[in-house]
């Protein structure tokens, strides 16, 4: 009987190997940022006219009317909180700015506006955050023709919308 007792031990133990340990390496590779940009969504929203395209890098399009000095940027950025999307956009804590919550799209969406005293501009930004993508609608005027431009930054707002290319 303790033969058997022993020998059904060292069957149960049989499998009881150390297993390969698996590694996670620190190195962060290259096409990261390039494989959560594909899978985001697109910006897309009324440009003013005369608007053209003046910068364009990954997760940024910035368009500007040279007879106004309005700007528009588009922008695609990963961030963990609404405090780091805010101080992405601005250079400000979002204590620092009054931060309107609403939902577009069935997602959080959050609207600020802030002077930039360093540019001399006064912008707005329209944030859609899904998950840890941001997206944001920044419209930025000098500061001595905010109000005149006014009406094509609404526009532009109002126009501001996400689209997901199922082609690509």
């Amino acid at each position: 009987m303790k033969v058997l007792v022993l020998l059904l031990s060292l069957a149960l133990l049989a499998g009881c190997s150390a297993g390969g340990w698996e590694t996670v390496s620190d190195d962060i590779p290259d096409e990261a940022a390039a494989v959560w940009q594909e899978e985001a969504f697109s910006i897309v929203t009324s440009l003013p006219q005369g608007a053209a395209l003046v910068a364009e890098e990954d997760g940024l399009k910035r368009y500007r009317v040279e007879e106004t000095g309005l700007e528009l940027e588009e922008r695609v950025f990963l961030s963990h909180s609404l405090e780091s999307a805010v101080r992405q956009l601005t250079g400000l804590s979002e204590d620092q700015v009054t931060v309107v919550e609403t939902t577009r799209f069935n997602l959080p969406e959050y609207q600020f506006a802030w002077y930039d005293a360093d540019a001399g501009r006064l912008a707005r930004a329209d944030l859609v955050m899904d998950g840890m993508t941001c997206y944001a609608l920044v419209c930025s005027t000098p500061e001595a023709e905010g109000a005149a431009l006014g009406q094509e930054a609404r526009a532009a707002f109002a126009g501001f919308g996400l689209y997901y290319d199922e082609q690509a």
